[in-house]
This record gives structure tokens, C-alpha cells and sequence, in this order.
């Protein structure tokens, strides 16, 4: 019976405790194979059902942390408010330490690709000249 979709094993169906349990082992540094084997799925179902939480959890869960850490500060917790004070001086000092890089417009662009032309398309190189002063 190919194709009847009430024979097997029923979809995977991923719980929202589940998700924020992936971003949160993501976030923590663990390997896909060692967050599946933590959930109890294999790794392509993880792969396939936690795509965002894998792709974007580290960021979610950072961000939901520094949320709660600014919530306490600014509710008068002074650890709190000196982290989110050192934090807010790091961030702004990085910024200023990388500088963009100057953006190219499109003629020195094209000039440059043109100049690292090589394989069989590069223009040939000169012949040596030899010289002899010989009489």
C-alpha cells in the first residue's frame, strides 16, 4: 500500500518546548548529532523540523537574554545595570574598531577583474628581448 498515508509511523510533530530546547542547546555551543540525540530524533528530523531554531537560535536566545538582563537593570538590579553598562561600552568600542571597507564603483571593479584575467583567456606575457653587444 505505497502512498496511503495511514500505514507507518505517524509525522513528527515538534513541540514549542522542543524548539526553544534546540535553540537553546545551539546556542550553547552543541553539535546537531549531540542536540538530536538530546531531543530523542535522529539528526536528519532534526535537520528537517528545526531548521530556523538551528539557523537563527543563537541569535534568538542571545538576544532574549540580553532582553531579560536589561529588564532587571532598568528594575533597579545594580549587577544587571553594570554588566548592560560594560556591555553597551564593548559594543560601541567595536564598532568604532572596524571601519567599512571603501566600496568600489563599478568601472574599478570591472578594471580589476579585468586585470586578474588568467587561464587561457590572460593576455600573453612579452617576449624577452635579448640583447647582445657582440662584434
Amino acid at each position: 500500500m505505497a502512498g496511503n498515508k495511514n500505514s507507518g509511523r505517524p509525522e513528527y510533530v515538534p513541540t514549542d518546548d522542543e524548539r526553544e530546547k534546540v535553540r537553546v542547546l545551539k546556542a550553547g555551543g552543541m553539535s546537531n548529532e549531540a542536540i538530536a540525540e538530546a531531543v530523542g530524533i535522529s539528526e536528519p528530523t532534526l535537520r528537517k523540523h528545526f531548521s530556523s531554531e538551528l539557523d537563527r537560535g543563537t541569535a534568538k536566545v542571545r538576544a532574549d537574554l540580553l532582553m531579560a538582563r536589561y529588564r532587571s537593570a532598568m528594575g533597579g538590579n545594580v549587577a544587571a545595570q553594570n554588566k548592560m553598562i560594560e556591555q553597551v561600552s564593548a559594543a560601541r568600542a567595536q564598532e568604532k574598531r572596524a571601519p567599512k571597507p571603501e566600496r568600489l564603483g563599478k568601472k574599478q571593479e570591472r578594471k580589476i577583474a579585468a586585470e586578474n584575467v588568467g587561464g587561457r583567456f590572460a593576455p600573453p606575457t612579452a617576449p624577452k628581448l635579448v640583447v647582445s653587444n657582440d662584434k
